[in-house]
C-alpha cells in the first residue's frame, strides 16, 4: 500500500468531488495536489489562518473561510487569476458552503441570525432570516434542485423549501413539530424527512410540495437518521441503543436493531483487536461482554454504498462498531478496539469500511474479514500520526486518514484482509 504523508492544520484536507484533486491546508498555505501521483499543482497563500475549506460540486472552485474574521475567499482551479472575496461584516460568520450550482456560496451569521446566499456570477445577494440551529439545518436534494432550511417563524419551528435557481420559496412545512432536530432529503430527491428532537419524538415524511406522506409518533428520542442509498429504508437512531428501520412503502418499522451489553448471537463474528499485535482475534465465547465507556451517548449510523450493510457506533461503547446485514436484519460482525473509535467511513465504490481510533493505525472491514495496518511505518513524518478522521475519494482507490497536524493519503484499491 503506497502512502504519502503531509502536514496540515486543524485537519483541513478535502478530496474534490470528481476525485482528481486533493486540497491540503497548513495555516495560511493552501495547496492543491493531483490525487493520482500526489503532485502539487497549485499553492495559494491566504490572507488569514484558514479555518474551513470546501470544494464546489463541479470541482472547479475552492473555498477558504476565516470565521474569526468574518471573511472567506473563493479560488478558481481552472483560472488561477480569478478570485472572489466575501465579507459578512458585523454579523460575523460561523459556517460557509457551496450551493450545488457551484456558483453560489451560503454563509451563516453568528447566532444563526440569517443565511446569506452570494452569487459568484452576477453579485446578487439573497437572505433567509432566522434559520434554526439543527443537525443538519440545511440540506440540498441530490440533484441540487431544492434546498430545505429549518427556520423559526412566529415562535414556531418550520421547514422552508426553496428552489435553487431563483431561491424562491416553493413550500413551507410546519405546525406539528415542537423542536425540529434536523432535516434530510431522500437519495432519490423526492421526499424529505423531518424529525422532532423533543421527547417523545416525532418523525414526518413529506413531499416537495409540503404534502404529508406519513407521521411516526412511536420513535422516542431521535438521535439521528440516515436514508439507505436506494431510499427504500430509513434508519432512525433512538434512545435505548435502538435503530428502527422504516420501509418506504408503508412507512412502518420493519425491524428494530438492538445493541445490548452482551452478544449472544452465535452467527455473529466478533473481532477483537490485540494490543500491539496489529491484528484482530476472532472471539467465539458466548455471551460476550462488550466494554462500556460511558452512561450517555448517541448512535452514529452509516450505510454501505450498496445498501447491504449498516455500520453503527454506540457512543456509550465508543470502542465498538456494529455491522448489520440488512437483507436479513442480522448482526454480521462486531469490532472491538483498544481505543475509542474516532471516525468510520464506507468506501464510495464497494462495501469496505475504514476505521480510525486516534492512533496511527488504519482498521479495515470487508464482508470477508478485517485488517489492521500501521501507517506510521510508511513514513518517518507519520511517527506522531494520531488519526481522528478518514475520507475516501469518489473512486474508492484512495483513502486519507489525518489528525490535527499530520495526515497520510494511501492508495487502497486492493485493501484486503489477510491479517485477521
Amino acid at each position: 500500500m503506497e502512502c504519502y504523508s503531509f502536514r496540515l492544520s486543524n485537519g483541513l484536507f478535502s478530496f474534490s468531488p470528481n476525485g482528481l484533486f486533493a486540497a491540503i491546508c497548513n495555516q495560511q498555505r493552501l495547496a492543491v495536489y493531483l490525487v493520482s501521483d500526489f503532485r502539487q499543482i497549485r499553492v495559494i497563500q491566504c490572507s488569514e489562518i484558514v479555518e474551513h475549506i470546501e470544494w464546489s460540486t463541479d470541482s472547479e472552485l475552492l473555498l477558504s473561510a476565516y470565521f474569526k474574521k468574518g471573511k472567506l475567499d473563493v479560488w478558481s482551479i481552472v483560472q488561477p487569476d480569478w478570485k472572489c472575496k466575501i465579507s459578512t461584516g458585523s454579523l460575523g460568520l460561523i459556517a460557509a458552503q457551496f450551493a450545488p450550482s457551484s456558483r453560489h456560496v451560503l454563509t451563516t451569521a453568528n447566532l444563526h441570525l440569517r443565511i446569506t446566499i452570494w452569487s459568484l456570477t452576477d453579485q446578487n445577494v439573497c437572505h433567509i432570516n432566522l434559520p434554526k440551529q439543527a443537525n443538519p439545518g440545511i440540506d440540498f436534494s441530490v440533484a441540487g434542485t431544492y434546498m430545505a432550511v429549518v427556520e423559526r417563524r412566529m415562535a414556531q419551528d418550520c421547514v422552508a423549501i426553496y428552489t435553487c435557481d431563483t431561491w424562491a420559496q416553493v413550500s413551507l412545512i410546519g405546525g406539528e413539530a415542537i423542536d425540529i432536530g434536523g432535516v434530510k432529503w431522500s437519495p432519490d430527491g423526492t421526499k424529505i424527512a423531518i424529525w422532532d428532537g423533543s421527547h417523545p419524538g416525532k418523525l414526518g415524511i413529506y413531499l416537495i410540495s409540503g404534502s404529508k406522506l406519513a407521521v411516526l409518533t412511536d420513535v422516542f428520542g431521535i438521535h439521528s437518521l440516515e436514508w439507505s442509498p436506494t431510499a427504500q429504508i430509513l434508519a432512525v437512531a433512538t434512545v435505548g441503543c435502538k435503530v428502527k428501520l422504516i420501509n418506504h412503502l408503508s412507512w412502518n418499522a420493519i425491524s428494530t436493531l438492538n445493541h445490548p451489553d452482551k452478544i449472544r448471537d452465535s452467527t455473529c463474528i466478533i473481532y477483537c483487536e490485540i494490543e500491539d499485535k496489529l491484528k484482530y482475534q476472532v472471539r467465539d465465547e458466548r455471551p460476550f461482554s462488550l466494554p462500556i465507556g460511558s452512561s450517555i451517548g448517541q448512535l452514529l449510523l452509516a450505510f454501505s454504498v450498496d445498501a447491504r450493510y449498516l455500520a453503527v457506533q454506540d457512543q456509550q461503547r465508543p470502542r465498538v462498531i456494529w455491522i448489520w446485514e440488512l437483507p436479513f436484519f442480522t448482526l454480521k460482525s462486531v469490532l472491538v478496539h483498544c481505543s475509542p473509535v474516532k471516525c468510520f467511513k464506507w468506501s464510495h465504490a464497494d462495501p469496505r469500511l475504514a476505521i480510525v481510533c486516534g492512533t496511527g493505525n488504519l482498521y479495515a472491514w470487508t464482508p470477508t474479514g478485517c485488517a489492521v495496518t500501521d501507517l506510521r511505518s510508511a513514513s518517518i513524518n507519520n511517527a506522531a500520526l494520531k488519526a481522528d478522521r478518514a475520507e475516501w475519494d469518489v473512486s474508492g482507490e484512495h483513502l486519507t486518514i489525518s489528525g490535527k497536524d499530520i495526515g497520510c493519503m494511501c492508495q487502497v484499491k486492493f485493501l484486503l484482509t489477510e491479517n485477521i
